[in-house]
């Protein structure tokens, strides 16, 4: 096909060419000799052994001469001359669980075999790629390849181990479309797992596929699931002093392990238990009466009827610790360890405080700080010392130690100050606050709180969260008058427990990372209420003080995988060490206010307030191996036939534009042209005709 054929009527003139070197011989002159018998005899040279002896130069010729006239012509390249893909060809997308499940007993091996199954079995006109997921995200193992290139994804999937995080199907399935990549022809999605249950989505919408998308489930479960860990371990709310584990298990028989605890790397307990076979499904008891270490005897079981789903529990609870103040690590141990180890263990911290309060005032002689100090001291539960600092004494550290922090005129304190502040707050501290005779709206403690004009105007409480524990005595605040009030328009996320009667809000809940905040949107002052003569003060503060500060002793942990807040900022700075005493972060990054833990243990996280404790632990769901219910697979399965079964009238491909090939003939005639010149040059010389 060609833009215009006309043109090749020039293939023509290839006989030019031919015409010259077939005539280009020598046409000798003949002159008048005397006599020829003193010269040596030779042999006359023929024309017919000169005739066509450039062939280079002549092929040369002729191909600039068909390259010139095929550009001018103008052929077309179409699709239909370009090889197309196998239109039946299929993408197979091996996704493999990697969660910490899958490495009880056989059920990673399982995996390999049924992986290097389904890419031996893919035709080589398909596609493969390879997929690993867990936690919160689907990694990219092996970008997608032809099948024909299956070696290189085996060797990716012989480098992949199970990890120690969790998989939702719902999250694995629902973000499908952004791992799986666009343009793709249609896919055969391989889900390799052992199907947890534990694994199922909340919403079973969740699991819908893109279109054009086949699900194909591989099986590794057994059906031994059983399995025994420790699920979690707390402080008793009554006694800050005894700590209570709770052990699930799933086993089928009983069975009898030792639960050791350690406090800062020390064993300070051992008990042993006989755990229920889980089909019985109570949740026990262990009796209180704990055995010295190595003393191994079994404790008594008392049964309640709290039903479990496929676990039992047994509750083990460590008496008189004797903790001192401060933070400790507190380790659960199961011995001996089972087929799933990296669950036997629970880390915890455990705060044992020795509650102090900053109170931050412009002057520590106003009536304010002295209102605040006098109600805070006063406290007997909890009890709490009191130091005072005005905001010129402040310093950018030493917060980190107090268990509250009560400013008066959020206003006064420098930038430095409330920026250390509120990562105070970020990282799990308190802060009770309220609003001075000046605001300054771009302070970062504040942040999104829209402060407006002040006006004269004389109210009383409108609305009382009742409910919330800082608010028990709600009618006494119908009792105090307010002189002066400010227009307030909080942020999206703060909840407002009080309202005056125009609506205004006069107290303001404020989430900030792991901590909280209460926002008393007017100062503590006779100009603007009676709020400080009024009994209701002191019950406020000391209701306020132990909502914030958690009066009781707390258990924290964090999960494998998840956003951990660590309170480090550019101005403190600071380092984060792993369980295995790493640093996690270089230095350039040390600032960084968030953390994903990707081990379980204790991480070591160093600022400017000193260093603290982060316990991290495994997912308990992983520790369940039920699977899912075969109907609820079956329903996961019909979910994607009867999206594809209704069919959809294929849209028409538009034909492809022709492309002209002339612009790359008129490059090649261009080098043909320079190739005749040099040979030209070098081939046609003038010769002599010089005898022999």
């Amino acid at each position: 096909m060609f833009l215009a054929p006309a043109f090749l009527l020039g293939l023509l003139a290839i006989g030019v060419p031919l015409w010259l070197h077939r005539v280009a011989r020598a046409n000798p002159t003949q002159h008048p000799f005397a006599s020829l018998m003193l010269l040596e005899a030779s042999e006359t040279q023929r024309t017919a052994k000169r005739t066509l002896r450039y062939w280079l130069l002549l092929a040369t010729r002729i191909l600039l001469l068909i390259a010139l006239v095929l550009a001018f012509a103008g052929p077309l390249l179409t699709a239909r001359m370009v090889p197309q893909p196998n239109a039946n060809a299929q993408l197979h997308a091996l996704l493999v669980d990697t969660s910490l499940s899958m490495q009880h007993g056989p059920r990673w091996q399982r995996a390999l075999e049924a992986a290097e199954r389904v890419i031996a079995e893919a035709p080589s006109s398909d596609r493969l790629m390879l997929l690993s997921g867990s936690g919160r995200r689907i990694a990219v193992v092996h970008e997608s390849t032809q099948a024909g290139n299956a070696g290189a994804v085996r060797a990716a999937l012989q480098n992949l181990e199970p990890g120690i995080e969790r998989l939702d199907y719902g999250y694995a399935m629902s973000t499908a479309n952004a791992w799986l990549g666009s343009p793709r022809p249609k896919v055969v999605l391989h889900l390799i797992s052992d199907l947890q249950r534990s694994a199922a989505p909340l919403r079973f919408a969740d699991l819908q596929l893109p279109a054009q998308t086949q699900l194909t489930i591989h099986d590794v479960s057994d059906s031994t699931a059983d399995n025994v860990y420790v699920a979690d371990a707390s402080l008793q709310p009554s006694d800050a002093q005894s700590l209570q584990a709770r052990i699930g298990n799933s086993v089928t028989q009983p069975q009898q392990r030792d639960v050791i605890l350690l406090v800062d790397d020390k064993e300070v307990s051992r008990k042993t238990v006989t755990l229920p076979p889980a089909a019985a499904q109570p949740e026990l008891v262990a009796g209180e009466g704990g055995n010295a270490p190595g003393a191994g005897s079994p404790l008594p079981t008392t049964p309640q009827p709290v039903a479990s789903s496929g676990i039992s529990f047994t509750k083990v609870i460590f008496s008189d610790l004797n903790l001192s103040a401060g933070a400790h690590r507190i380790e659960v141990r199961l011995e001996p360890a089972d087929q799933l180890p990296q669950d036997d263990r629970f880390f915890a911290v455990v705060e044992q405080a020795d509650p102090a309060a900053l109170l931050i005032s412009r002057d520590i002689e106003a009536d304010d700080s002295a209102y605040f100090a006098a109600a805070i001291g006063s406290l007997s539960a909890p009890r709490l010392s009191v130091e005072q600092r005005d905001v010129n004494s402040m310093g950018p550290s030493g917060i980190g130690k107090f268990s509250l922090v009560v400013i008066t005129d959020p206003g006064a304190l420098s930038g430095a100050v409330a920026r250390r502040i509120r990562s105070f707050v970020e990282a799990g501290g308190a802060v009770l606050t309220t609003l001075g005779e000046q605001i300054d709206k771009d302070s970062p403690l504040l942040g999104n709180l829209n402060v407006g004009e002040v006006r004269n105007r004389t109210g009383k409480v409108g609305d009382v969260t009742d409910t919330h524990p800082v608010l028990r005595e709600a009618a006494d605040w119908n009792r105090v008058r307010f002189f002066r009030q400010r227009s307030i328009e909080p942020a999206a996320d703060d909840k407002i427990l009080i309202a005056l009667d125009d609506g205004t809000p006069l107290l303001i809940e404020r989430a900030l990372g792991a901590g909280r905040m209460l926002i008393l949107t007017v100062p503590v002052d006779r100009r603007w209420n009676d709020l400080a003569i009024h009994p209701l003060f002191v019950h406020f503060i000391g209701a306020a003080a132990g909502y914030l500060t958690r009066a009781e002793a707390t258990a924290a942990s964090a999960l494998v995988g998840s956003t951990v807040l660590t309170g480090l900022t550019a101005d403190g700075g600071g380092q984060i060490f792993d369980p295995q005493g790493r640093r996690v972060l270089g230095l350039a990054q040390s600032t960084t206010d968030r953390l994903i833990p990707d081990q379980a243990g204790f991480y070591e996280i160093r600022g400017s307030e000193g260093a603290r404790w982060l316990a991290v632990n495994v997912d308990a769901r992983e520790s369940d191996l039920t699977t899912l219910a075969p109907d609820y697979v079956a329903r996961w399965q019909a979910l994607r036939v009867q999206e594809q079964t209704p069919a959809v009238a294929a849209s028409p491909v538009p034909e492809a534009t022709p492309k002209s090939l002339g612009p790359w003939l008129l490059w090649l005639a261009a080098l043909l042209l320079l190739a005749e010149v040099l040979l030209a040059n070098r081939h046609l010389a003038i010769l002599r005709e010089v005898p022999k």
